[in-house]
């Protein structure tokens, strides 16, 4: 067994048994990994608001060799993006966010440039950016850093945008963002065509489209 710790986001957390949770987060060098936080669910003195999903935390955990789930030892907060999920849009796609990169990540694969997308969409969300925006332009750049980006037969001034410029500056595409469009659905199609499932936050952020 070894001490690791390093930059990470929360990505969701689950209950194990009465007093434990177990904790997936993307890690900016070790990867994706899940590790029991200890008598998390009876006290959040230890955690506070580190166990909240999409928080930046630094993460210390030991390994167990052989274990499928690391021993959390510690999750000091960084950055929290709770309050902005108190909107039900956002807090969708914070969960579609979640699902996609806790997916495409594997253990000990490091992943620093889409680490360092998931921060910047993150902050662009809580700058104001439209959440339907935020999700499209996570899909095209999570595509095309994995190589996978199809041409479209004709590409959309939506996606001409996201090819450079920052997500912030990519509120004007709102209306061609959500579900339905030609982008959208371009985009949606590749991505659960790449992680070979459908991906379920899709469900919940598209019934919240107005």
């Amino acid at each position: 067994m070894g001490r690791r710790s390093d930059e990470a986001y929360v990505l969701r957390t689950q209950a194990l048994g009465e007093a434990d949770l177990i904790v997936t987060l993307l890690a900016e060098h070790a990867g994706r990994l899940r590790g029991v936080a200890a008598s998390a669910k009876r006290s959040r003195r230890r955690f506070g608001g580190a166990l909240d999903p999409m928080t930046r935390v630094r993460a210390a955990w030991v390994e167990r060799e052989g274990r499928d789930l690391h021993r959390i030892e510690s999750l000091e907060p960084a950055r929290s993006f709770s309050s902005m999920q108190s909107e039900p849009a956002t807090q969708a796609a914070c969960a579609a966010l979640a699902e996609i990169a806790g997916a495409l990540a594997s253990e000990e694969e490091p992943d620093p440039k889409g680490f360092r997308l998931l921060g910047a969409v993150l902050e662009s969300l809580e700058g104001g950016l439209d959440p339907w925006v935020a999700v499209r332009y996570f899909e095209y750049w999570t595509l095309r850093l994995h190589g996978v980006l199809p041409e479209p037969e004709a590409p959309s001034p939506m996606l001409l945008a996201f090819a450079t410029a920052p997500p912030e500056s990519c509120g004007r595409f709102a209306a061609e963002a959500r579900p339905g469009s030609a982008a959208a659905r371009l985009l949606r199609r590749e991505i659960e065509s790449f992680l070979e499932r459908p991906v379920r936050s899709y469900r919940h952020l598209g019934a919240l489209a107005p």
